[in-house]
């Protein structure tokens, strides 16, 4: 596990034989494990996106069983998070054990460890019982000024998948600490966070809008084409027209990245230009044509329609090339 645990602390990745043999080891001696070595070895395997084989998986799920009250709050956050990263559901009795362990040391609990079990959570489709919902709603309260961008993100989005009922105080104190704590927001962690206000319907105040507004313009070139589509249509689905600013900046990064565009991404910027009914500069427009015409042979029939949609809402003009 020690082993295990250096590789990404280094951020190196072995070969997979290596890995593979390492895992063949822990296999051998995993009946020796204690409730430390469990999470080890799980979280490394799951940071190195090395999901092992399905007979470890399980052997190390019965011993976490086993071992279940001698995990404290930081082990069972990493190990819900280690299991939904590596895409394995453990089993009921090992999920209600884990819940257990939450109600029961709920107050050791820091904020990251929330948001890292409700995205485990929704990851794993797993509705968790309405007891321990309420016991993380609680805490979150405690805990909202200390959620980094991503945890305000990660824990919002969570409790929307999941179909909790947040009280409007929390969702209130989420948009203030989002404000707070602007500066440090990614472009994911942006696209995220509208997504979540918007389906636990929070309508933002203007003044956060604005701010999300002027990071995402900020953040412009280093913006991934699915994160533009996210918060373009998240904004219009809340009924917000996206600024002058941000528009054009996402067209001017868009310009100078067209090239690296893949397929879904050109068709997906497209459209989201459309349902705001903006059409797109000569330039940029050309750029998504040349870059649609290079993917033509991986446009699925439906989106053929969806295409000539776009063109007419944005009233674009395609060439003669581009209509062949």
């Amino acid at each position: 596990t020690n082993i295990l645990w250096s590789f990404p602390q280094l951020q190196f990745r072995p070969k997979d034989t290596v890995l593979a043999a390492l895992e063949a080891q822990a296999m051998s001696q995993v009946s020796d494990f204690d409730a430390r070595n469990v999470v080890t070895l799980l979280s490394a395997f799951a940071k190195l996106a090395y999901p092992p084989q399905t007979h470890l998986m399980r052997r190390l799920e019965q011993h976490a069983y086993t071992e279940i009250e001698l995990f404290d709050s930081q082990a069972v956050a990493n190990l819900f998070w280690a299991f939904a990263k590596l895409g394995y559901k453990p089993g009921v009795d090992l999920v209600e054990a884990m819940e257990g362990c939450i109600e029961r040391q709920i107050k050791s609990f820091n904020s990251q460890g929330i948001s890292n079990m409700l995205w485990a959570w929704n990851k794993l489709h797993h509705a968790p019982g309405e007891s321990v919902t309420q016991t993380i709603l609680k805490r979150t309260f405690d805990l909202v000024n200390e959620f980094s961008p991503m945890g305000v993100a990660n824990s919002l989005y969570g409790f929307s998948k999941l179909g909790v009922v947040v009280p409007p105080l929390l969702l209130d104190l989420f948009e203030k600490r989002a404000a707070d704590t602007m500066a440090q927001f990614t472009p994911q962690s942006i696209a995220i966070s509208l997504t979540a206000f918007r389906k636990l319907n929070h309508p933002l105040s203007r003044k956060t809008l604005d701010g999300f507004q002027r990071r995402a313009v900020a953040l412009a070139s280093i913006t991934k084409a699915s994160e533009k589509t996210t918060i373009l249509g998240s904004l219009d689905r809340m009924g917000v027209t996206p600024s002058r600013d941000l528009i054009t900046a996402y067209e001017a990064a868009t310009n100078r990245a067209v090239s690296s565009l893949e397929c879904d991404d050109a068709l997906e910027l497209l459209w989201a230009f459309a349902r705001l009914g903006h059409r797109p500069s000569n330039n940029l427009f050309a750029a998504l044509e040349e870059a649609l015409a290079s993917h033509i042979n991986h446009i699925r029939s439906d989106d053929v329609a969806g295409v000539w949609w776009a063109l007419a809402r944005v009233r674009a003009e395609p060439s003669v090339g581009f209509t062949r």
